[in-house]
């Protein structure tokens, strides 16, 4: 060190603009630069700090994991919501027609003949069935029995429009994507929130002391015959009558006496 002083001094003597310095004071930032790089304690500091910033990327990214989670739980649930809603619905018949309502979300499941027990049988059927065009054949070794029920086709007992005295009645089975289905007797619209499907009168089986009960029935307002089968036959089976008031026990007014009685069939 004495020998670079004395080195300055002659050299300032001979070269006065000329100095040393910088050479010593690059020296002292190289040496304080390798005493900072191998300080342990500034080490440790700057990995302590890059530790504690990738657990908070961590922390991040964890709760983006459970955002990410709970939106694809959320996504799978509508789905299966939106599947049930495109897979669940009602089904209702439509007596006298071939076809189903021209409305939304509303398709035929199958056409065929309206059919039930014979009119004047004590131990008929009260219940009516839509029959499709196309039977398959019931299981193979059931048991022919003496005493079995029977399934009769159906007439028209009157002419309205279109159809007449002994026409066998077509019918139309609906599905409809709505849950609930209903027939609404003596209304002609439906409620309020409710699609209608169609409208009508009410038929039932004939109100004579050697006829026997079949249930009510909404017919619809245009009615058609059946093509598959001849017209008029009078072979009797399941008849359809149109429905009137009877005043007495059925308060009148609001009904009126012979009054026919409407029908409507709505879903929702």
């Amino acid at each position: 060190m004495q020998f670079c002083w004395l080195t300055v001094f002659l050299i300032s003597l001979l070269f006065p603009t000329l100095k040393c310095y910088d050479k010593l004071e690059n020296r002292n930032v190289h040496v304080q630069t390798r005493i900072l790089l191998n300080d342990p304690n500034l080490l440790n500091s700057r990995m302590e700090a890059m530790e504690r910033e990738l657990q908070t990327l961590k922390t991040k990214l964890h709760a983006q994991e459970s955002e990410t989670q709970d939106l694809k739980h959320q996504l799978e649930s509508r789905t299966s919501e939106l599947l049930e809603m495109k897979t669940s619905g009602s089904t209702f018949v439509r007596w006298g027609r071939k076809t189903c309502p021209n409305t939304n979300e509303t398709s035929l499941l199958y056409g065929g003949f309206s059919a039930g027990g014979l009119f004047n049988a004590k131990g008929s059927a009260t219940t009516t069935l839509c029959l499709p065009h196309d039977p398959d054949a019931a299981p193979a070794g059931v048991p022919f029995s003496l005493h079995y029920g029977v399934l009769y086709g159906s007439e028209y007992e009157f002419g309205f429009k279109n159809i007449a005295y002994n026409d066998d009645v077509p019918c139309a089975v609906c599905f409809n994507s709505q849950a609930a289905s209903i027939m609404i007797p003596a209304k002609s619209s439906c409620p309020s929130s409710w699609t209608k499907q169609y409208a009508g009168f009410l038929t039932s089986g004939g109100s004579y002391s050697d006829h026997y009960g079949a249930e009510y029935l909404c017919l619809d307002e245009n009615p058609e015959y059946m093509t598959d089968g001849a017209r008029q036959h009078d072979e009797n089976g399941r008849l359809f009558y149109p429905v009137h008031a009877v005043c007495g026990s059925l308060p009148c007014p609001p009904y009126q006496n012979s009054q026919t009685i409407a029908c409507v069939v709505c879903t929702k």
